[in-house]
């Protein structure tokens, strides 16, 4: 079985709730990932809210200001365990219709985050996710 911790390869991007979208931007857009993930002031290794770029993009397009707080457009985060088969993860992104999920630990701290594309790109992860898929015959 393939844990969710197994597929986390890049850095994640995590700031404190009290950024801006502004910060959030810059830093999304110098680490090249599709998502932020804010945490709180008094724990910076919990997830309260998450910044993905196309909330940003949204933000821009609505001419909103840029030195705000990001969250004021962040998004509750859709968790999973870092020790869960990274079909779950698969599962919460189809049936929330996202890209990112955020990998914490049994105690709700921050371990990662899961993309999409991570799921995507190995042959053994699909040859996984296809048989959690698979029916069962009796």
């Amino acid at each position: 079985m393939i844990r969710t911790a197994d597929l986390l390869k890049r850095p994640t991007v995590s700031l404190p709730e009290t950024a801006t979208i502004r910060e959030v931007a810059l830093e999304l857009a110098k680490s090249r990932v599709g998502l932020a993930v804010l945490t709180a002031k008094d724990n910076p290794r919990r997830p309260v809210a998450v910044v993905s770029e196309r909330d940003v993009l949204r933000a821009v397009a609505d001419r909103r200001d840029l030195d705000g707080p990001a969250m004021a457009i962040a998004n509750k985060p859709i968790t999973v365990l870092d020790t869960d088969p990274v079909w779950v993860a698969a599962e919460k992104m189809r049936q929330h219709n996202i890209r990112h999920v955020v990998v914490v630990n049994k105690d709700g701290e921050l371990v990662g985050v899961l993309s999409i594309r991570d799921l995507c790109f190995e042959r053994a992860i699909l040859l996984e996710l296809a048989a959690a898929e698979a029916p069962t015959t009796p």
